[in-house]
């Protein structure tokens, strides 16, 4: 199958390598590989990417002249969604493939709207579907190629059949395919990353009712969890969630929703307002604690990236939590295995920030520990050797990895989400 793939971001490019490798023929119209530390890769990605253009199953066409009159079977867009008139205009440059797949979140209507635009071209034009991907920065190559489910949304046979050979290399021990029409697709999209985030936020006002309440969140977690009708997913407090294709849906979502009623606010508004809310809660605490004597402190912030195992600080709360910091003269050292060259690429020229190679080397005499991104490699530090290096030993931990009472006992002022000291 001759396929090509519009975007060049994470999504974009794991869809190629995971394809290619199934002996598909894939164009993009990049016109070279993204380096191997950059945000739109993972390691693992980066390098079946390397193989499949050695091996000719990928190629990178630097634009989209090479296929204007080359016959393709398959179009994927990839690309964050610009307008019905841009996705028209693509495809006629693609020269009319068979099939169009859609990828992206969509406003709802999109796939259908674009189809009846096609149909007016030709006796024969494209089908248009929509496959949404369920691809997590962290682990791309893996949530692809072992997605728990296949949505897809399509009203035509041929086009689901092809899109099911397309996937059949992933989907063989288990059916996982759902195929449903384009408009319940694209709302059941958007309507995942919207559950997710309400467990999210819900987690955390019940964090700040535990705190207050001098409750530890963490034993309620438990109980919830264990009842086989909530569970443990998206079931943890923190210092607000991030990344740009959740963020977006969850955007898109209230605003759909929006438009549909009367009231002031709906239950997605007050999402985000908690998870704004919260990317302030690790700063506040710091301001508390120090009685907003802030300047000139040195604070070393642990983990940088939007979530754990990758370098993309998307909607990061540290780029919200250090903006506040510099804006109160705060020294920040911060580390992170993979996300410090986006994080210094973010703040160029701002006075105030450094990085280190190490978190035990970015808490030397510093005054406090923000802890942002649940890294394994903070779990089991010798903490013992890390707060005699301190000024002071204030820990705040915005991802709960820590136990209270074993820190307490080693001599800190431990404060987490809902747990440990009230700060």
């Amino acid at each position: 199958m001759k396929l090509l793939i519009l975007g060049e971001d994470l999504v974009a490019w794991t869809l190629a390598a995971a394809l290619a490798s199934t002996g598909c023929r894939v164009h993009m119209t990049a016109c070279d590989l993204p380096d191997a530390a950059s945000e739109e890769v993972e390691p693992d990605l980066s390098r079946l990417l390397d193989q499949q253009l050695e091996m000719g199953r990928l190629q990178l066409d630097c634009g989209m002249d090479q296929l204007a009159n080359n016959s393709l079977d398959l179009l994927i867009d990839a690309r964050d969604f610009t307008s019905q008139e841009d996705l028209l205009a693509v495809v006629q440059e693609a020269g009319f493939p068979r099939l169009v797949a859609l990828v992206q979140p969509v406003p709802l209507g999109t796939t259908d709207t674009l189809q009846e635009q096609l149909n007016g071209f030709s006796s024969q034009p494209p089908q248009v579907v929509f496959w949404p991907n369920f691809i997590q920065a962290g682990r791309a190559l893996e949530s692809f190629t072992r997605v728990e489910q296949l949505l897809l949304g399509s009203r035509d046979a041929w086009a689901t059949r092809q899109i099911k050979r397309l996937m059949q290399p992933f989907n063989r021990s288990l059916d996982r395919f759902r195929v449903m029409t384009p408009r319940e697709a694209e709302l059941t999209k958007v309507a995942i990353n919207g559950m997710l985030a309400t467990r999210v936020s819900f987690m955390n006002e019940l964090a700040q009712l535990a705190e207050r309440q001098d409750i530890d969140i963490e034993a309620v977690r438990q109980g919830m969890g264990a009842d086989s009708r909530i569970g443990f997913q998206y079931l943890y407090p923190g210092c607000g969630f991030g990344g740009e294709a959740f963020l977006q849906t969850l955007e898109q979502l209230n605003t759909e929703l929006s438009a549909s009623r009367t009231a002031d606010q709906g239950l997605l508004t007050s999402v985000q307002a908690i998870n704004n809310q919260q990317k302030d809660l690790l700063f506040q605490k710091l301001w508390r604690f120090y009685k907003a004597d802030l300047a000139g402190k040195k604070v070393a912030l642990w983990g940088c990236s939007f979530k754990p195992n990758t370098s993309s600080v998307s909607g990061s709360p540290a780029l919200h939590l250090i903006a506040a910091l510099l804006a109160h003269e705060v020294e920040v050292v911060a580390y992170d295995p993979r996300a410090l060259p986006a994080v210094q690429k973010h703040f160029a020229g701002e006075v105030g920030l450094s990085v280190a190679a190490s978190p035990e080397a970015a808490a030397v005499d510093a005054d406090a520990i923000l802890v942002v991104t649940e890294w394994k490699e903070f779990w089991n530090l010798d903490l013992v050797q890390i707060k005699e290096t301190m000024k002071h030993p204030l820990l705040l931990d915005g991802r709960n990895i820590y136990h209270p009472e074993e820190l307490a006992e080693q001599g800190w002022v431990y404060s987490g989400v809902g747990r440990g000291q009230v700060v």
